[in-house]
């Protein structure tokens, strides 16, 4: 063990050191005296600035970070165990643009938990897949699939 304070190894710790009144103040060694005040954020050799007090961060609140849009989201239920989201996408992206796929997996077994999400950009399209799909037969199960419910906040 090394004292940070005086440099001396293994008779005492760090906060216990009986020369730390005479070391000088950890800020003097990094830094030169200034009169105006403390330094700019982030300028101080070794200390954190998270990214939203930097200098050059973008100004604003984080209100126009994209969030999935759950108006377009389609439930699909009824999916056999062999099913994965690539399966799914090639069965919906028939129907319009897809933004997401999300297929429900049992954690020890990694097989589908039968079912899943599927979010178009488009409603138009989401209702179109709807109307076909459900009760549509796929490996060897018939579909259910409706309007997903949304999250409550």
């Amino acid at each position: 063990m090394v004292c940070r304070t005086c440099g001396k190894k293994g008779d005492h710790w760090t906060s216990k050191c009986p020369y730390k009144d005479l070391a000088p103040a950890p800020d003097a060694l990094d830094m030169p005296p200034t009169s105006d005040g403390p330094p700019p954020l982030g300028t101080t050799k070794g200390s954190y600035v998270a990214p939203r007090l930097r200098p050059n961060a973008p100004q604003g609140k984080g209100d126009d970070m994209k969030r999935r849009n759950d108006e377009n989201s389609v439930r699909v239920t009824n999916l056999s165990e062999d099913t994965r989201e690539p399966d799914v996408l090639e069965l919906f992206s028939t129907f319009g643009l897809v933004s997401r796929v999300y297929v429900a997996l049992d954690q020890r077994t990694g097989s589908s938990r039968g079912f899943g999400f599927v979010n178009f950009v488009r409603r138009e399209d989401a209702e179109k897949a709807i109307s076909k799909l459900n009760g549509y037969g796929y490996d060897n199960l018939i579909l259910h699939v409706e309007w997903a419910t949304p999250r409550p906040s």
